[in-house]
């Protein structure tokens, strides 16, 4: 007992807080392995050893590959409308009527009947009576008294394990899907073929949302060069594509495209689904590393990836067993749920309104998008291909689908299907079945050639121009119709004149090509261009209006002041209001500045190139 004693009372106060996080961590893990929230059930009786079926798994066997495909079967598929939330795990109880009668309280879950809701509310009575849908909600710094972290400790304050989480690869981009055709403003022309080139891709979205914009009797073909930098990133896009265009029907590929992009978890069925796609994509491929694959009747599928080797590292590692739904659990677990991280959380959750608190918590506990009542105890296979080859998360923790996505076309298309604007990724997964079994459909249905490269974008276009990529179907004569770059164009990435001079002579000449992208970074290099950097007399007049959007008069806080409990309640809401400050700020003019210094006039000289005065692809702001 001595030596115990003695072992603590030489513990730092970082010590205990790693051990106070790690059995959190631990405790939240077996909630979920024992909760309604997740989980990990026997095998169902019909399902068949992973480990066996994934090691007797013949591609050039195309009976057995029949078989296999015929008896891959998800107990609970998708649905096209918002099911009963009255789901009972352990019971193996699954109410499969639709859910049309939203909970009062929390508007989180639908019911089919009062019946199936008294049924159920012994279990959903701690998602609607979670304290974080409380009106009286503080962020911790609050509660505990102190100033948030994130104003008393500056980028040179944090602790290397906070820059750690704060980093890493992106793997669902950071800005809404776009359309980079904009066919009905621009070509509309049903027999006009396409050349898109996304030299920074990032995930699939901009090319989903490109594609299936396009007019349903839309007659011409597709060339569509997809690049990125990342392996992984490569990878994941190649997996989708591959997804969408192998499995047979359309809503069942959808589904298993959308837990692959978007889901820690996945059922099963799934993961052997993938196992049987990627060892058909080698087989097809033929290890040659650029090989046009068939992906169906109408689309192809070539790839350039340098570093074969490593990839095939990655696409076995996306179909690996060696990660239990624990050790992935305690690795999403400790990047969302980090202490240290604690006031950053509270600062987005205190902008968020009560049910979005709880909706928003539930995806960070566990990572599985579906809507907040389905059935999850099938999803309890990781999703590796979120994870590094050494099971740590690859992304950010602040890393969120929704990011990706235009919010207003997401609640809309989840109301269509019967979900609440509460039920915000649940709105997000049928507009994500939606967009991806269209995408499904266009590749049945349209001529498309995707190439798939590993790259740096500022080497393509020499690459081009030697001819290397002509066995791609890409010749030194290719030009292009669109060209997005992402945010390449800031200067601590290529830049404006690095993309513009060595992308600009691929455009095609026509009124309607464009290179598109966006300057992310751009205000850490203006003073001026953020709110906070203007001049005092403007920074006064955006306060008081970010507080007067924020519902903060003298009035209202006058009123509000008799239920503060301290003086730190009404600084909440005053993170709250200036959170909107840089969305009132004009900021054209600082951002004309910045094009002027970083010579934009005489880049556009050089290269022949113009800004377009109005907008023709994204929205004029």
């Amino acid at each position: 007992m001595e030596q115990l004693a003695e072992a603590f009372s030489k513990l730092q106060p970082s010590d205990i807080a790693k051990i106070n996080a790690d059995a959190e961590r631990k405790m939240l893990r077996d909630r979920s392995l024992q909760s309604q929230n997740l989980q990990v059930l026997p095998p169902l009786p019909m399902t068949e050893d992973e480990s066996r079926l994934l090691s007797e798994m013949n591609p050039s066997n195309p009976e057995f590959m029949s078989m296999m495909a015929q008896g891959l079967k998800n107990p609970y598929p998708a649905r096209t409308t918002l099911p009963c939330a009255n789901v009972q795990p352990k019971k193996y109880a699954v109410c499969d009527k639709p859910g049309k009668m939203a909970c009062s309280a929390c508007r989180l879950v639908s019911y089919c009947s009062k019946e199936c809701q008294k049924s159920h509310w012994h279990l959903h009575k701690q998602d609607c009576l979670n304290p974080m849908r409380s009106e009286h909600w503080q962020p911790c710094w609050v509660r505990e008294g102190r100033p948030p972290a994130f104003v008393t400790d500056g980028p040179e304050g944090q602790s290397l394990e906070d820059k750690r989480l704060s980093a890493g690869l992106i793997l669902w981009g950071n800005s809404p899907a776009m359309d980079v055709i904009n066919f009905a403003v621009n070509e509309k022309d049903l027999k006009k073929n396409f050349s898109l080139a996304f030299i920074a891709s990032g995930d699939l979205r901009h090319v989903l949302r490109s594609v299936n914009n396009l007019p349903t009797n839309y007659l011409g073909n597709l060339n569509i060069l997809v690049n990125d930098y990342n392996l992984p990133i490569v990878c994941r896009n190649i997996i989708l594509l591959l997804i969408l265009a192998n499995v047979p029907d359309e809503m069942e590929a959808a589904d298993i495209a959308l837990h692959f992009w978007y889901s820690v978890f996945m059922p099963m069925s799934y993961r052997i689904r993938l196992a049987m796609i990627i060892e058909k994509f080698f087989s097809d491929f033929a290890n040659s590393g650029e090989s046009p694959v068939s992906l169906g009747q109408h689309c192809s599928l070539s790839t350039y990836i340098p570093i074969m080797a490593q990839a095939k590292d990655y696409f076995a590692h996306f179909f690996t067993s060696s990660f239990s739904v624990g050790d992935i659990q305690d690795e999403y677990s400790r990047v969302r749920t980090a202490p240290s991280r604690c006031d950053f959380r509270d600062r987005m959750y205190s902008g968020l309104k009560p049910s979005h608190r709880v909706a928003f918590q539930e995806y960070r506990r566990f990572g599985i998008l579906l809507p907040f009542g389905a059935m999850n105890a099938h999803m309890n296979i990781p999703n590796t291909s979120l994870f590094t080859l050494k099971g740590e998360w690859w992304q950010p923790d602040f890393a969120d689908p929704l990011e990706g996505w235009d919010m207003d076309c997401v609640i809309e298309d989840g109301k269509r299907h019967g979900a609440t604007p509460e039920d915000i990724y649940g709105c997000l997964y049928f507009s994500l079945l939606d967009q991806l079994c269209s995408f499904a459909r266009r590749l049945r249905t349209t001529k498309i050639a995707f190439t798939m490269l590993c790259m740096d974008a500022r080497d393509i276009p020499a690459t081009i121009r030697s001819n290397d990529l002509s066995a791609l179907g890409i010749p030194s004569s290719i030009r292009y119709d669109r060209i997005a770059v992402s945010n390449i164009l800031d200067a601590n990435y290529v830049g404006i004149e690095g993309v513009l001079t060595r992308w600009g002579p691929f455009l095609v000449d026509t009124k309607s090509a464009a290179i598109v992208g966006y300057l992310m970074n751009w205000t850490f290099r203006q003073r001026d261009g953020r709110a906070t950097g203007a001049n005092p007399h403007s920074v006064t007049d955006l306060t008081q209006r970010a507080l007067e959007k924020s519902g903060i008069t003298p009035e209202t806080t006058k009123k509000r002041t008799s239920t503060f409990k301290g003086p730190r309640d009404f600084e909440v809401l005053v993170f709250r209001a200036m959170s909107v400050i840089d969305a009132l700020y004009e900021n054209w003019r600082p951002f004309s500045m910045y094009l002027k210094t970083e010579n934009l006039e005489g880049i556009l000289q050089k290269t022949k190139l113009k800004m377009r005065e109005r907008h023709r692809i994204v929205p004029q702001v």
